[in-house]
């Protein structure tokens, strides 16, 4: 039997740019690289990349790339295929290690890029900037300031008014009173029929980036969550969200799945359980939730051993389980057992959801034994919860 291919949430990955040269493998034949917003080049993906073959994403496993390339400080590179989806780890800032982490003010006007950094309201006596980047967007989605005679800020450009309402009140309300592991919102400034948030900056690095043996911070993780499902009981009658644009990749997961289901001739047997898991899921308790807790919306400071919760524009009262299943997307379903605790309700959320993101991240991730494994574990554990929903009705 052959062995099925991965599909991964992206089509490759950018794993190295340095001043002289840009490196990576792209599942497309071909990827273009942009610095600064312009294309420098094309390259085909025809190198061969043992490792990308034993990670089961590619057959013949000749997907890599390599250019040279002659950059400056400062210059954003941007590597997408020909439909222009952007790899992983791309856009990357190139700073020169002679010259520090800070960019002055002066780039700030000769990059499109930065355009939202040179547009910052005058009050706020800028003296460097480190961008943050969306993965697709074509401006910053936010930077860290360097500001005169104080520490250093974090500023989100574009904000919606509906999105910043809705994180004002979960701040008012569940945030600052429960003392959850989040950043200060310091301030709003409007700009331009949008809103500047400023928040007070966190030191660490993502739970992504902290490579083999992330998994030991997770447990801090999981107790912020459950402050944050206890206050949101506390709060649920006065927590009103308005509509935004922002809402938790929860109302896309199921019609993403189910068209996936088409394209890979899911069988009737498959396609049943799908409609178990919809079942499941409206009985699982509504607990306050994240929304969007990715492993890049967690900070980790290693020298302080604490956790902080970023990017809370997707909160919401969401299933039991969802929260603890996105931050541990890409582990096997075993491995994620241990780490969501003993709850029968927030088990059964977290293998629902898992079960779901696996669908959408392997090919004919439901033929295989994993998924029969799984399958079975998540009819054990409903079986449990099935009399308790029976006596709520």
């Amino acid at each position: 039997m052959l062995k099925p291919i991965k599909k991964t949430a992206v089509l490759g990955f950018v794993d190295r740019v340095c001043e002289k040269a840009v490196s990576g493998w792209s599942l497309s034949p071909y990827v273009i690289v942009m610095v600064n917003g312009q294309e420098r080049c094309r390259l085909a993906c025809s190198r061969y990349r043992e490792d990308v073959k034993t990670a089961g994403l590619s057959l013949c496993g000749n997907v890599g790339f390599y250019q040279k390339l002659v950059l400056a400080h400062g210059d954003v590179v941007r590597v997408v295929t020909q439909q222009g989806v952007p790899l992983r780890h791309s856009p990357w800032l190139f700073r020169d290690s002679q010259r520090g982490d800070w960019l002055p003010m002066t780039l700030s006007h000769q990059h499109a890029e930065y355009n939202a950094v040179a547009e910052l309201p005058s009050q706020l006596s800028v003296e460097g900037f480190q961008p943050l980047f969306g993965q697709s967007g074509r401006r910053v989605a936010g930077a860290v300031l360097q500001v005169a005679n104080q520490a250093p800020v974090v500023v989100r450009f574009d904000v919606d008014h509906a999105a910043h309402t809705n994180v004002m009140q979960l701040y008012d309300k569940i945030i600052k009173p429960r003392q959850l592991a989040a950043p200060l919102l310091l301030t709003a400034l409007p700009q331009k029929g949008s809103i500047l948030q400023v928040f007070a900056y966190q030191q660490g690095v993502t739970l992504d980036k902290i490579g083999n043996g992330w998994e030991e911070w997770v447990p801090m993780v999981m107790a912020q969550l459950l402050t944050l499902q206890q206050a949101g009981v506390a709060e649920r009658g006065s927590l009103k969200r308005r509509a935004s644009r922002l809402r938790s990749l929860l109302y896309k997961l199921f019609p993403l799945v189910f068209a996936q289901a088409l394209r890979e001739n899911f069988n009737k047997r498959e396609l049943a359980f799908l409609l178990v898991l919809v079942r499941i899921t409206a009985r699982l308790p509504r607990v306050l939730s994240h929304g969007d807790l990715h492993r890049n919306n967690v900070l980790i400071d290693t020298q302080q051993r604490q956790v902080a919760l970023i990017d809370w524009d997707r909160w919401g009262y969401l299933p039991l389980g969802f929260d603890a299943a996105l931050l541990l997307r890409g582990l096997p379903w075993h491995a994620v057992e241990p780490l969501v605790g003993k709850n029968v309700e927030q088990q059964l959320g977290a293998f629902v959801f898992t079960y779901l993101f696996q669908c959408l991240d392997v090919v004919n991730f439901a033929r295989s034994e994993e998924a029969a494994l799984l399958r079975a574990r998540i009819y054990e554990l409903y079986k449990q919860l099935k009399p308790d929903a029976a006596k709520s009705k």
